[in-house]
């Protein structure tokens, strides 16, 4: 299947910011995602972050372990320690940085502990990735009738905002075979704040999947009753997306987002499979390769209020609104639960299946 064109590319060194701003409205009201070349992070920054982010990976896990996350989130988070989808675990480990950088110092691993160079890479790629999530903020607002800064001024630099350095291990024939229903390389979900940047390597692996309705991948399809005055019913699909030319990057905007703009801005349910065994792309004699990502995730201060925008630019004030902090912490605390249940039935299978080989030698 290939990626969906609905899934539209912005350049943004060409067209009008109102241009601009209508392309993003669409896709934005309509699949929840796009792409951006020619703004961002260079490219050569782009390539030197995926380098130093398989230096990290590749280091033995003692000293990964070294530079654990704590409460901020910020660190490193093991494999299988997350379940980002209900009944799911994800085959993936991270390393987060940047968060209340403006205010506190985050101690950095190597390759960025040791080299200078490589930690004001990461430094400067941090400040390009918050100087273009201010751009595209301010294109937010103007495709709704809002003054420029009305985003862009919800957002400190260095306070909520984090990246991420993201490894999907390779597998082993033996171990692929030992995957279950449960194994995922990241659970379906959507993102919690405003927006998202996506950097993947231009010849990386696929699995990165969007689930969009029917109606906005196939023109045709309408809602309107056919011949039999039968309704047609929208249905939802996975479907792959696109890896942009190199220096691009996806954008998909979060929960946050979605209640800011009374859903004018959707959020969409994405996740990361496994490539499917007869993908010789992604996979070679020895089994599954690696895949890596980046991942720049735009969260307003905690204080800030999802006043919902209505149509015109006006902004609804009679409701109490959920802030920025209430809805981070509560999705947390779903996560936290979750990735509990998931070990919990994990613990229990395993237990059960103890209990049948007893019995099979007794």
């Amino acid at each position: 299947m290939s990626s969906p064109s609905v899934i539209p590319t912005i350049d943004l060194a060409s067209d009008s910011p109102q241009r601009q701003a209508e392309l993003i409205k669409h896709a934005l009201g309509s699949v929840g995602f796009f792409a951006v070349i020619n703004a961002g992070p260079k490219p050569e920054d782009v390539d030197a972050m995926f380098d130093h982010s398989k230096t990290f990976f590749d280091l033995p896990m003692e000293e990964k372990e070294v530079y654990l996350a704590g409460k901020s989130g910020s660190g490193y988070t093991k494999l299988l320690s997350q379940a980002l989808g209900e009944g799911k675990r994800d085959h993936k480990e991270t390393f987060s940085y940047g968060k209340y950088c403006a205010n506190t110092t985050q101690p950095v691993p190597p390759p960025f502990k040791d080299d200078n160079v490589a930690h004001e890479t990461i430094k400067r790629f941090y400040q390009d990735c918050h100087d273009v999530s201010e751009r595209l903020m301010e294109l937010f607002a103007l495709a709704l009738e809002l003054p420029r800064e009305h985003f862009r001024q919800s957002h400190s630099f260095g306070l909520n905002t984090a990246m991420s350095l993201i490894h999907y291990p390779a597998l082993k024939p033996d171990e692929q075979k030992q995957l279950s229903e449960m194994d995922i390389r990241a659970g379906e979900h959507k993102d919690w704040g405003t927006m998202t940047l996506l950097f993947q390597q231009s010849s990386g692996q696929p699995g990165l999947q969007v689930n969009l309705p029917r109606s906005a991948i196939d023109p045709s399809f309408s809602d309107s009753t056919d011949a039999n005055s039968d309704v047609k019913e929208d249905t939802y699909d996975w479907y792959p997306a696109p890896i942009p030319p190199p220096g691009g990057f996806l954008v998909n905007v979060g929960l946050g987002m979605e209640l800011w703009s009374s859903g004018m801005y959707r959020a969409t349910l994405h996740r990361v499979i496994f490539p499917t065994p007869s993908s010789k792309e992604v996979e070679s004699e020895e089994g599954l390769v690696d895949r890596y990502t980046l991942g720049f995730f735009v969260q307003p201060d905690d204080d800030v209020a999802f006043q919902p925008i209505l149509p015109g630019g006006k902004i609804d004030t009679s409701v109490k609104a959920i802030t920025s902090g209430e809805l981070f912490d509560s999705k947390l605390r779903e996560s936290m639960n979750r990735f509990k249940d998931m070990s919990a039935r994990q613990n229990e299978g395993q237990d059960h299946a103890q209990v049948q080989t007893q019995g099979i030698v007794a």
